[in-house]
């Protein structure tokens, strides 16, 4: 478990872009944490690709090339969502269907 701790500590600190390791949070809001701010970055995107195309549309100072940029960003989050709530179903499923 140390060479573990040591690597990715070396990890870091090369400037690779791997994040620190963090301690453990309590289980009252680890997940659901987790979960809201990956809704509310999700949102965010979305609100940021609509306003580039707002902008776009209204002839601001936008160029055709960051409102695409936008506009994928907000559509792989799209997925990347419907991914995740289908795994969230699925392990739901599982655990309603073991017997007791």
């Amino acid at each position: 478990m140390n060479d573990i701790a040591s690597i990715s500590s070396a990890l870091g600190q090369t400037g690779l872009g791997l994040p620190e390791p963090q301690p453990a949070q309590t289980a009252a809001g680890g997940f659901g944490e987790l979960l809201q701010t990956s809704l509310d970055r999700f949102a965010r995107t979305q609100t940021d690709a609509d306003r580039a195309v707002e902008n776009l549309t209204l002839g601001g100072n936008t160029d055709i090339h960051s409102t695409m940029i936008a506009v994928e960003k907000a559509g792989i989050a799209l997925e990347m969502a419907l991914q995740v709530r289908n795994k969230l179903l699925n392990a739901y499923e599982t655990l309603m269907r073991q017997q007791i």
